[in-house]
């Protein structure tokens, strides 16, 4: 306790204050990945079972996307309801368990309304660039995509560089089959993202992040 106590007195009043500000930015960065582990996993899923989807109705249900070719949007909007709706429940129980009462419920809006947007983005954007048209439409999932790992980046760089990774690897996951597995391109990607929300869902309870 002595000694404990000599090294208190020692720090410098900008130590101090550095000391302070790091311990108050890993509890606001804990906040805002509270939960995580369980969201990434459950994203993995849900996005996964998309492609699987997109693939069967490329292939074993061809016939049903040719007499209904609208039938991605509510597809992906069922799926993309159910992520959100998990990830908010998920969030906000994590948040409250760390830190419960006004803090984590703020916290745990904030982050919410990030992943509103980004998933807003996903369906806007390729709206008004004019892709929801029957020559655009193929074009949609690569736009989406790309809006959605952009999202991952962003918010690993301010909260946790961790996720920004997975969110590399979720945009790898996609493109990269799409242009060397050909016909099985969907089927490659439902496999590969599947596997990087694990590993950084594993990667990320290693780290003691969420």
């Amino acid at each position: 306790m002595a000694r404990s106590d000599a090294d208190a007195s020692a720090l410098t009043p900008e130590e101090g204050w550095r000391a302070i500000h790091d311990t108050m930015e890993r509890a606001r960065s804990s906040l805002h990945v509270a939960g995580a582990t369980p969201i990434l996993l459950l994203w993995g899923v849900i996005v996964s079972l998309g492609y699987l989807a997109e693939y069967l109705l490329e292939t074993a249900w061809a016939d049903l996307a040719a007499d209904d070719p609208w039938i991605r949007a509510p597809l992906w909007g069922l799926l993309v309801g159910a992520g959100m709706a998990g990830s908010a429940v998920i969030g906000h129980r994590a948040g409250r368990a760390i830190a419960p009462g006004s803090g984590g419920q703020a916290a745990g809006v904030r982050v919410f309304l990030f992943w509103l947007a980004v998933a807003s983005a996903a369906f806007l954007v390729p709206a008004a660039s004019g892709l929801w048209t029957e020559d655009g439409a193929s074009a949609i999932p690569r736009v989406a995509i790309g809006i959605v790992a952009l999202g991952y980046v962003l918010f690993g760089i301010v909260n946790a560089p961790v996720i920004a990774v997975v969110g590399a690897g979720i945009a790898a996951a996609f493109y990269l089959p799409s242009y060397l597995a050909g016909d099985l391109a969907l089927l490659v990607s439902a496999l590969a993202t599947l596997a990087v929300s694990s590993l950084g869902a594993g990667w990320i309870r290693l780290r003691g992040a969420a």
